[in-house]
């Protein structure tokens, strides 16, 4: 036997007496989604679909991982499709407004890419994912705003996380949530929720 064929199989064996090689162990990777829609509703990371009938802003998620701050600030017009969204990904700012893409108040166009962040077409959608974390925001543009928004993490929730999609762990209520949520500004109005039966969700 040569020498190459000796140091493989003293590797193997010991593999074989130390248990099953770490290598080929895989990993499964927990994903959490929240979503928010046209009419009004939201899919939090966890727990049932509920209603916000609002012009206000509101924090969609927050969170911070690694001293990087992560947050999705959105706010629907009269219609309830969505006519402003704020992403910031650690310190960088990203405005989706009048079917417009602005980073750090520079508009760009597609495929963009920073150091924090790229963003590039996606079928019929547009995605906005992180460099940083395994964090992605979604969203589809019509006429008059965005009618479907969502925020895809693939790691655990954050213990700090708050916003319309709900804390770690916790489905939350949903007034609470909405409160909870809702940024300071006197001239917006939340309306009494209309309950709606969701056939899609």
């Amino acid at each position: 036997m040569t020498t190459q064929r000796w140091i493989l199989a003293f590797c193997l064996s010991l593999a074989s007496v130390f248990g099953t090689v770490e290598l080929f162990k895989t990993k499964e990777i927990q994903t959490y989604t929240c979503r928010t829609f046209g009419s009004g509703i939201v899919q939090p990371f966890k727990g049932k679909s509920y209603y916000v009938r609002s012009d206000c802003p509101f924090k969609l998620t927050s969170f911070n991982v690694n001293r990087g701050e992560y947050s999705v600030t959105i706010r629907r017009g009269h219609n309830g499709l969505l006519v402003q969204v704020e992403i910031i990904i650690n310190k960088v700012t990203t405005l989706l407004r009048n079917g417009h893409i602005l980073v750090q108040n520079k508009s760009v166009s597609l495929p963009y890419d920073h150091t924090y962040q790229h963003i590039f077409k996606y079928g019929i959608y547009t995605r906005l994912r992180s460099s940083l974390l395994p964090f992605t925001v979604t969203w589809h543009n019509v006429h008059g705003g965005i009618n479907s928004l969502w925020v895809t993490l693939e790691s655990e929730l954050c213990t700090d996380m708050c916003g319309l999609c709900g804390k770690q762990n916790v489905a939350g209520h949903r007034d609470e949530l909405i409160r909870g949520s809702k940024l300071h500004d006197h001239r917006c109005k939340i309306r009494d929720p209309v309950l709606r039966k969701n056939h899609i969700l």
